[in-house]
Order: structure tokens, then C-alpha cells, then sequence
């Protein structure tokens, strides 16, 4: 066994010397068209109007990036004694032109010549390539002379010189040649195929769109805009839940979760424009946890970032967490127009999720940027990842089962909190839809209400307001005692920053009823937590807190 092993990785070692070995001997005007078409985008092949240029160059290859038209056309000299780019400089712009004049007003091309070979660049054959330079308009051309044997390229600009088209041949012949493996992997780097998960997840959202409809509470006077206690039952991000009552589910929840049908419409659409080409190159597994690290890290985001009475939803931080993969892994790809159309979508997306000026402009809405930044890390997180488990010769990154299994995690999760928020769903129905507002004339209508939901805390805590107005000290400490009672429908109603408002009227009245003591310690808790705010001011109205 370990006789084959060794023979196996001896074959393999000599395999790749081998390849190595021949792309060394090739010419490099050879090599370099098979460096332009693996690594850089371009194809074999000239444009319509261009084909006289296959008559006076070795190789033609064309690549199109964006509004960016770019052909490159390579003269081997070594293949001949003397040869050299036999084009007209004036023939050369005059086709240039006609080129350019075919294609978009607002496309623009470049044509470049390489006379590559192993002979040295004299002044004569600067003077000529020289005169190859013009530019219009809308197209540009020049031509550039490589002397293969001293790793030199002409012209070098003055300044700026590691980033010229010279400059940058210069660096690849110094570099060692890449194997032919190396040169036929990215073309295989891009796997086609059609999405899936993308489309079940925008299924799986409309789906909960419904359900938000169907077990509504109470309503907002606007059709399919479910409340924010529809929302915080049903598994909206809350901070006094997730770290005070210790529903870590919500983290997970949340981001199936959405505000109105504009909400969720944007959502799906972004999702639908980024996700197909994300997916067709990553494949479903790791989209699928690309959505659920960003979406976990998005909701904790939200959490750090914004107020303690927020409730936050949406698939927003998934979803800028795979506009930002998609912008990472973008350069795993060879350029060209997909690359260009990747970045150029995942940077449409990415601009406005984080830049809150652009984005209120637009909606003029509570938008959650601390879901979308987090989102982002996540997604920069995975795709910096992905450029680590993605070796040139495959087509999709390694270690697809566990991406699927981290995405079955979060999904499950989810799932799984189905049993808590139907408990939170039946203690719900416990609490009133609507309140009244606290003033004398709704005295009545609270009454009423305690009729019809004896348990709501929130409804004794009113009457005990109507009750202070009416100096009955005695009923009202009842019902503030009763509107603490329950611990579990304190939770549902604003956890501790509706405890800590019952807390400090109820010390207040212990206070005035000549028992300190015991007024002290209602108060604790509240002056614990109450640093500011007009809960902290009544604390202090009243000298509360020691």
C-alpha cells in the first residue's frame, strides 16, 4: 500500500514537471495568448470589422469587460527571421475607427499590438512601433516590443511604470510560467448551472409574508403591514428578549421576517439579481451558508447597534452579506464580462445597503445598517473563505458538505422555534390588540378590556394610573403588584423596560405611603438598569435610587 502511494504521488510530481516543462519550451508570444484567455478573460478570435488583423498577427483576442472593448492582436518573432507587425499605422487607426463606430455610443476600444520575441528593441524598431499610437474619441491604439530574452518591454512610461501594459509584461516575465493545469483552470472555474436555493428561499420568505397576515395582531390601517407585536411574536429581533429572556432562536428568526410588502419585494428582488450568479458559481450548498453566516451576523450586529426597543426583521444582512461574497470572489474568476457584471451588481447593492443617506433618500423608511454591515462581515468573512477552498482547477469550492451543513443548522433553528413562538402566539392572545390612552376619559374602555383580557399586566398598569387620579392609593398598589405578577406576559409586553416604568410608580406610592424600605428595593432593580431616559428622571424626581 504504501509502495503504491508513493509510485502515485511520483507519477503525479512527474506529471506536473511535465506540464511545467512544456509551457517553458513553448514560445512566450504562445504562452501569453493562453495567459490572456485563462487568466485575464479574453477569447481566441477577432470582432466583426477586425479580421484584417488575422492576416498580420500570430494570434487575436478579444475580451469585453463592462463598456470596455479590448483586442490584442500578438506577432511572434521568433517564428520567422525579421518578422514584424506588417499593418500600416494609419490602416491600423482607420480600423480602429471603423470598429469603434459599429459598437455602443458608449463603448469604448483599445487595440494593442505585441511584437514579442527574443531579439533586442532597437531604435528603429521604436520609431516604428511608435507611430502605431493614436487614439479618438471612443478607441485608442499602440503597440508594444518585448524582448523575451532580457525580460525587457518598450515603452515604459516615466512614471507609473509597474501598472503599464510594459510594466505589467515586464512582471510576468520575470514570474515563473504557469503549468498548463494552472492555464486550463480557470476555464472550468466557472461551473454553469441553475439556481435552486435562491429560488426556494424567496418561496420560503413569501411564505412567512403570509403567515404574518394570517396570525396578525391587531392593525396598522395599512393593508399587508403586520404590527410590531405580529412581528416580535412571530420571531422579530428584540433586545430585551434575545439577552433578557435569553431567546437566542430570534437570531435566526428575524431574518425570515419582513415589515411590508415593499420590505420584502426589494429583498426578493435584490436576492434574485445577486444570488443567480452567485450560485451558479458557488453552487447551492454555499450560497445557502453564505445567507445563513450573514444573516446570523446581521442580526447580531443589530443587536450592538441599535436601541433596545427596536425590533428588528429582514433578510436584509443575508443578503448584503452575498453581494459582498459575490465582490470577493469575483476575482476568482478570469476578467472579462462576467467578472465585470458580477462587481458591477454586487457593488449596485452593496453602495446603498451601506450608505444611509443613499438609502433613506430612496425609501425614506427605518432601515436596520447595523443588519446590513454585519451582513457584509459575514459575507467578506465567507468569501475570503471561499478564495481559500477554491484551487484553480476546480470548478466549485471545496468542503461543500459543510457549508451544507452549517445552512441546515440555521434553517433548523429556525424550524425549531416554531414550538416557542407558539407558546408566545397562545400568551398573545392573552394581551389586548389595542389600548387606550392613558387619560380620564378612557377610564371605561380599560375597564372593559380587563373584562376581556384579565391577564394583560399592561391593562392593570392602567388602571392603576385611573386609580392614582382618584387618590385610591390602595387599589392602585393592587394592580401595579397584579401587572408585575406575571412574569412570562411581562416578557410579551416590553420585557424589562415595562417592569422597570411599573417598578418605579410603585416605589414612588410606597415612598409616599411612609415605607422606604420597601420602596428602596421595588426600586433596585429599575436604578440598576435606568442610567437615563424619563424613567431614570422619575427615579430621580422621586430619590429612588440610593
Amino acid at each position: 500500500m504504501l509502495m503504491q502511494t508513493s509510485e502515485k504521488g511520483r507519477r503525479e510530481r512527474q506529471g506536473e514537471s511535465m506540464d511545467e516543462s512544456a509551457t517553458q519550451r513553448e514560445h512566450f508570444s504562445r504562452y501569453y495568448a493562453r495567459y490572456l484567455v485563462a487568466k485575464r478573460g479574453y477569447r481566441l478570435g477577432a470582432l466583426p470589422r477586425s479580421e484584417e488583423l488575422l492576416q498580420h498577427c500570430d494570434y487575436v483576442l478579444t475580451s469585453s469587460a463592462g463598456k470596455r472593448i479590448s483586442i490584442v492582436g500578438i506577432v511572434n518573432r521568433d517564428s520567422a527571421e525579421g518578422k514584424t507587425f506588417t499593418m500600416p499605422a494609419q490602416d491600423l487607426a482607420a480600423l480602429a475607427r471603423h470598429v469603434a463606430g459599429s459598437l455602443p455610443a458608449a463603448a469604448r476600444l483599445a487595440i494593442t499590438i505585441y511584437e514579442i520575441g527574443s531579439c533586442a528593441i532597437g531604435r528603429a524598431d521604436k520609431s516604428r512601433l511608435s507611430r502605431h499610437r493614436s487614439h479618438g474619441k471612443n478607441y485608442a491604439t499602440k503597440a508594444i516590443a518585448v524582448d523575451v530574452s532580457k525580460r525587457r518591454a518598450w515603452p515604459l512610461p516615466l512614471f507609473g511604470r509597474r501598472f503599464s501594459p510594459a510594466g505589467q509584461m515586464e512582471k510576468l516575465l520575470r514570474a515563473p510560467r504557469l503549468s498548463a493545469a494552472e492555464l486550463s483552470g480557470p476555464e472550468r472555474a466557472v461551473k454553469s448551472g441553475r439556481p435552486v436555493f435562491v429560488w426556494v428561499l424567496m418561496a420560503l420568505l413569501a411564505a412567512v409574508f403570509i403567515a404574518e397576515q394570517v396570525f396578525t395582531f391587531g392593525k396598522t390601517g395599512k393593508p399587508a403591514v403586520p404590527t410590531i407585536e405580529t412581528l416580535q411574536v412571530l420571531g422579530g429581533l428584540s433586545y430585551p428578549l434575545v439577552v433578557g429572556e435569553g431567546q437566542w432562536w430570534r437570531l435566526f428568526t428575524a431574518p425570515l421576517l419582513h415589515g411590508d410588502v415593499t420590505h420584502i419585494g426589494f429583498n426578493c428582488l435584490v436576492l434574485l439579481l445577486i444570488g443567480n450568479p452567485l450560485e451558479t458559481l458557488i453552487g447551492w450548498r454555499w450560497t445557502a451558508a453564505t445567507f445563513s453566516v450573514s444573516a446570523v451576523g446581521g442580526s447580531l450586529m443589530s443587536l450592538a447597534a441599535n436601541p433596545v426597543n427596536m425590533v428588528s426583521v429582514g433578510a436584509s444582512g443575508g443578503i448584503t452579506g452575498m453581494l459582498a461574497t459575490a465582490l470577493v470572489i469575483s476575482f476568482r474568476i478570469p476578467a472579462g464580462a462576467a467578472r465585470a457584471r458580477l462587481v458591477s451588481q454586487a457593488i449596485y447593492g452593496l453602495v446603498p445597503a451601506l450608505l444611509p443617506f443613499l438609502n433613506t433618500a430612496v425609501s425614506g423608511g427605518n432601515i436596520d445598517y447595523g443588519a446590513h454591515f454585519g451582513g457584509a462581515i459575514g459575507g467578506v468573512t465567507v468569501g475570503f473563505l471561499l478564495l481559500g477552498l477554491w484551487p484553480g482547477r476546480l470548478p466549485r469550492p471545496r468542503m461543500g458538505n459543510l457549508a451544507a451543513l452549517v445552512a441546515i443548522a440555521f434553517f433548523s433553528i429556525a424550524a425549531g422555534a416554531c414550538l416557542p413562538i407558539r407558546e408566545h402566539y397562545a400568551r398573545q392572545m392573552l394581551l389586548a390588540p389595542d389600548l387606550p390612552a392613558a387619560t380620564a376619559s378612557s377610564d371605561a374602555a380599560v375597564e372593559s378590556l380587563l373584562r376581556a383580557y384579565p391577564r394583560d399586566p399592561r391593562l392593570f398598569f392602567l388602571r392603576a394610573q385611573a386609580l392614582l387620579r382618584r387618590n385610591d392609593i390602595q387599589g392602585a398598589e393592587r394592580d401595579l403588584r397584579a401587572a408585575l405578577a406575571d412574569r412570562q406576559l411581562i416578557a410579551e409586553v416590553g420585557g424589562s423596560d415595562f417592569e422597570n416604568r411599573v417598578r418605579a410608580v410603585l416605589a414612588a406610592l410606597l415612598k409616599n405611603k411612609g415605607e422606604p424600605s420597601e420602596a428602596a428595593a421595588m426600586a433596585g432593580p429599575a436604578c440598576a438598569v435606568e442610567k437615563s431616559g424619563p424613567i431614570a428622571d422619575y427615579l430621580t424626581k422621586f430619590s429612588l435610587c440610593r
